[in-house]
């Protein structure tokens, strides 16, 4: 009897505790992966930016001659940031491609930029930032990644 006795209660304390470190657990881990997800698209790109410190301000639209689809120019600590989203990141891959490693060229097209241009992607977005503010770079690397093509 005193055996039973002991192993009801060992089993009533594994499950009470691993019902509750396992809701904690969850509830801990779901947060985690929404801070460290991976920008899909331009809302995401958005938020992630917002929950990084940035302010942020959607201002319009822009094409880039280069770039099959219109994007959205985004006001980033008040500098011009242009995003562009596509249907798929294989759509995206290919279109950032041809850009060259310093991003003056997009194949055989020669850009003669007003600053130095800083090309990030991820997900389904491609983005280009044209200009030297330290903290807007550091804001794209830091929810971006590093730059993959530009100066």
């Amino acid at each position: 009897m005193k055996l039973f006795l002991i192993f009801t209660f060992l089993f009533f304390l594994a499950v009470g505790s691993a019902t509750c470190g396992g809701d904690f657990s969850a509830a801990k881990q779901a947060q985690g992966q929404s801070l460290a997800s991976p920008v899909t698209d331009q809302a995401s790109l958005i938020s992630k930016l917002r929950a990084a410190g940035a302010s942020v301000e959607v201002v319009g639209e822009v094409d880039q001659p280069f770039l099959s689809v219109t994007g959205t120019m985004i006001k980033l600590q008040g500098e011009d940031v242009q995003v562009f989203q596509y249907s798929s990141a294989a759509e995206m891959e290919a279109q950032a491609a041809p850009i060259s490693r310093d991003g003056t060229a997009v194949g055989t097209r020669k850009i003669q930029w007003i600053g130095s241009p800083h090309f990030f992607k991820q997900g389904r977005v491609l983005v280009l930032y044209v200009g030297n503010d330290q903290k807007v770079e550091k804001t794209l690397e830091a929810v971006l990644g590093r730059q993959f093509a530009g100066q």
